[in-house]
Parts: structure tokens; C-alpha cells; sequence
């Protein structure tokens, strides 16, 4: 007998949302802050189609995870005994080249706050002592309650947007063909060449840079596949040492080069892709949110900024990255700007330290099945010597920075990259792993295969941008 459809059922289901409100509190951060308010004011609600076609990530995300709940094995380990390892190649590549670059916006952005905040002190100064602060907490381990803090304040960040965009009373029918309109490309407005600071990055950057912010990048969907063994999902349910578990199939992988240990049972089939559930609840709320929340940045940015009755501009730059977006906050009440203060703190400071542990565990585990070397080191000592790797290089762009090289231009680079070039290389080698190597009653039926070309096709859209 099916169970009845009811609301106890389906609250039920939110028991599912763990890691999903990981990757919403890492993904929003500078890109909903900056470039999401600053596209609602110039661009108006022209662009809310990239959030619509962001659903594309999350396909591509559930696909690959899938892999690894129904086989037990994680997908970048497999990509690293196929065609000789060239995706992970590739996602090192992009990763050590971008990882800096994001490095060094943080450190601009988290000291614009500071500075703001306090009053006083030169801001690179602010963003290098806290990069730094944010390092050793990182290397000595002690980073759980930054954790839950961060998530909160970000928590508070999303939940006040959408309060502020409540209160504006926006027309509705205004803003919700927009989020169909795919393709739809904006040109800047001339008051733009009236504001301070201000450099025009070209539109289509822009635009695929916001999409970059969206998206599952390549840092968290590796971190997704080790909090799949961690939640017992799929076929580890139940298992007490699924890390050992995962470890003893891809070895049988190894020798064998394919699978062949699953059951082929009809109802064991069902029972395996009935606990696949949790998976697709858990991303399905987490994009839900994610979209909210970006939506509102970008309607509040339209209302809120750009022209002002007083004839002033206010409008997200390179020299004021995060204060005019205060009034976002103020519009709900005027005490209310010290809480966007410290909230933004948290949240980028947050996204650091999150963000170099992620990245180390993205980049262990994509090359520790490629490099001999890397397995030879404990994950620690490799942790310490990325967070090196990034400061030594994320400083010294970021003074850069001061001199006249956009930081919103080199933040939507690294999200084009990282976001949306990488996600889609990856996009298209899950689906021919997941064709390849699974066995027939496992494979992504016609409609799977046909939903993830198109999520393919959708993150592929921006780029046709720079042809119109």
C-alpha cells in the first residue's frame, strides 16, 4: 500500500535537508552580496532567468551523486582511472589557478567591511590580518563553532532580503516572466559612468560570473560525495565504516574495471534507487533557497539602488563593494544596518576559513588517486601547504587590487571558471560515467540521460551572450 499523501509525511521530508544547507550557506556569500545587487540596480529583473537556469548545477550535482550513492564508489575517483585521469587534471588546472584569485577578493572584500564597520584603518590591512586569523584556525583545527556561526549569519543575511523585498510590495507580474525570459541579454545603462569607481565588466562576464555564484561548483560537489557516506545515503545505510566500506569497492573497481557487485534483483534495484530520496530532497531544498534568496539581492538592487531621488547613485563597486547594499537592511528599519554589518562579517569571513578547508578536501581528493605523492602526505600537511599556496598568492593580487585591477571583474572570472566551465566539463563526465560504468539497471534512464544533456545545454546559454 502507498502511504497517503499528508503534511506529516512531507515535514517528514525536511529531516532530509542536511548537507544541501552546507552548500546554501557556502554559495551564498560575495556573489548574492555584490554582483546580485548590483546587477537588480542597473539591469533591473533581466537577469532573473539565471537563476532559473541554474537548476542545470543541481541536475548535474544529483546525477553524479547518484553515482556514488548507488555504487558506493565516488565519481572522482573513477574520473581518475579514466582517459588517464584528464577531468582531474583539468579541475587541478582551474583550481590552482582561480583558488588565488578568489583568495584575494575575499581578503578585498572582508577588509571593505572591516574597515567600514570600525571606522578606521586601511582596509587590506583589515582583510590580510583576518585571512591570516583565518588560517591558523583552519590548520589548528578550531573552526566548528565558526561554523554554525557563520551559517547563522547568513541565515540572517538571506531571511532579511527577503523581508526588505516583503516590504517593498513589488509588482509581482513585473518580476516573474523574467525568470523565463532565458537569454534575455541587458546593456548597461549611461548613469552607470556616473558613479564613483565604477568599471563596466562586459555584460556577458557579468552574467556568467552571477551564474558562477549559483551554481554546485567544483568545491563543494566533491565535499557533497564524502557527506553522502557521512549521512549513510544510498547504499550506505547502515554501514558502520562507510569510508572503509567505499575504499573496499573501488578497489573490486580497480581490478575488475567495471562493476559488478551490485545485485540485480529486481526489488533490490528499487530499494536501492528508493534511497536515493533523501538526495534529491536535500539538493531540491537547497536549490529552492538558494534561489529565494538570490532573487531577492536582485529585486531588492533594482528597488533600493541605482538612481536615487535625490538625484545620487547608489550602486556596488569596486571601491564600495559592500556598503551601499546597507540599505537593503535599513529599508526594514535604521537599527538594523549594525546587523548587516556584522553579518556580512561572518559570512565572508566564514566563507574563508570554510573555503580553505573545502578546498583542500577538493584537492586531496582529486589527486590523491593521481599523484603518488599526494597519498604519501597526510591530508593535514596537505591542507597546510594549500593554505600557503593560496595566501602566498592571494595577498599580493589582492594589494594588486589596490592599484587598479577590478575586483569584480577577476571575481566573475573565477566564478566563470570554477562555476560554470568546470561545472560543465564535470556535467559531461558524469554522464559518461554514469553510461559506461554502471550496470544496465542502474544507468540513467532516457529521461535522466535527456534532463542531464539539458542541464548541460542550460549552463551553456550565457556563453551566447558574447555573439549578440
Amino acid at each position: 500500500m502507498l502511504e497517503k499523501p499528508s503534511l506529516k509525511k512531507y515535514l517528514k521530508y525536511l529531516l532530509f535537508f542536511g548537507p544541501g544547507a552546507i552548500v546554501a550557506s557556502m554559495t551564498i556569500g560575495q556573489g548574492q552580496l555584490i554582483l546580485g545587487p548590483q546587477i537588480g540596480a542597473w539591469a533591473g529583473f533581466t537577469l532573473l532567468w539565471l537563476i532559473t537556469i541554474n537548476i542545470g548545477s543541481y541536475i548535474i550535482a544529483y546525477i553524479s551523486f547518484r553515482f556514488t550513492a548507488l555504487s558506493g564508489i565516488s565519481i572522482i575517483d573513477v574520473f581518475a582511472k579514466t582517459k588517464k585521469g584528464l577531468l582531474n587534471w583539468v579541475f587541478l588546472i582551474i583550481m590552482l589557478i582561480f583558488l588565488p584569485v578568489f583568495t584575494a577578493t575575499i581578503i578585498t572584500t572582508l577588509g571593505q567591511t572591516l574597515a567600514w564597520t570600525f571606522g578606521f584603518g586601511h582596509y587590506l590591512l583589515w582583510g590580510i590580518s583576518f585571512a591570516l586569523l583565518a588560517a591558523i584556525l583552519v590548520i589548528i583545527g578550531r573552526y566548528k563553532l565558526l561554523e554554525y556561526t557563520q551559517a547563522f549569519f547568513v541565515a540572517v543575511l538571506g531571511i532579511g532580503a527577503v523581508i526588505s523585498v516583503i516590504l517593498i510590495k513589488p509588482d509581482i507580474f513585473e518580476i516573474i516572466p523574467n525568470f523565463f525570459l532565458i537569454g534575455n541579454t541587458p546593456s548597461y545603462p549611461s548613469w552607470v559612468d556616473l558613479v564613483e569607481g565604477f568599471k563596466k565588466t562586459p555584460v556577458p562576464l557579468v552574467m556568467l560570473g552571477y551564474l558562477g555564484t549559483l551554481t554546485i561548483t567544483l568545491v563543494p560537489i566533491v565535499g557533497y560525495l564524502g557527506w553522502i557516506k557521512v549521512k549513510k545515503w544510498g547504499v550506505f545505510k547502515d554501514k558502520k565504516k562507510p569510508d572503509e566500506f567505499s575504499q573496499e569497492l573501488f578497489e573490486e573497481f580497480e581490478k575488475k574495471k567495471k562493476i559488478t557487485y551490485l545485485p540485480d534483483d529486481k526489488k533490490e534495484i528499487k530499494k536501492a534507487k528508493t534511497l536515493l530520496k533523501p538526495l534529491l530532497i536535500d539538493l531540491a531544498l537547497a536549490f529552492l533557497i538558494v534561489s529565494i534568496v538570490s532573487a531577492a539581492y536582485m529585486i531588492a538592487g533594482k528597488y533600493l539602488l541605482g538612481p536615487q531621488p535625490d538625484g545620487s547613485y547608489l550602486l556596488p563597486s569596486d571601491v564600495n563593494l559592500i556598503k551601499e547594499q546597507a540599505v537593503i537592511f535599513s529599508n526594514i528599519a535604521a537599527w538594523l544596518k549594525p546587523l548587516y554589518q556584522i553579518s556580512v562579517f561572518f559570512a565572508i569571513f566564514g566563507t574563508m576559513y570554510a573555503g580553505f578547508e573545502a578546498a583542500a578536501r577538493m584537492l586531496y581528493e582529486t589527486s590523491k588517486n593521481l599523484l603518488s605523492g599526494v597519498r604519501k602526505i597526510s591530508y593535514r600537511k596537505f591542507m597546510i601547504y594549500l593554505v600557503i599556496y593560496l595566501l602566498g598568492l592571494g595577498i599580493p593580487i589582492a594589494i594588486s587590487m589596490l592599484y587598479g585591477v577590478s575586483v569584480i571583474l577577476l571575481l566573475s572570472l573565477t566564478l566563470l571558471f570554477i562555476g560554470v566551465i568546470g561545472v560543465i566539463i564535470y556535467g559531461i563526465g558524469t554522464l559518461y560515467i554514469n553510461q559506461k560504468v554502471l550496470p544496465k539497471e542502474y544507468k540513467l534512464g532516457k529521461i535522466g540521460l535527456f534532463l542531464g544533456i539539458v542541464a548541460i545545454i542550460l549552463l551553456c546559454v550565457p556563453f551566447l551572450s558574447f555573439f549578440i
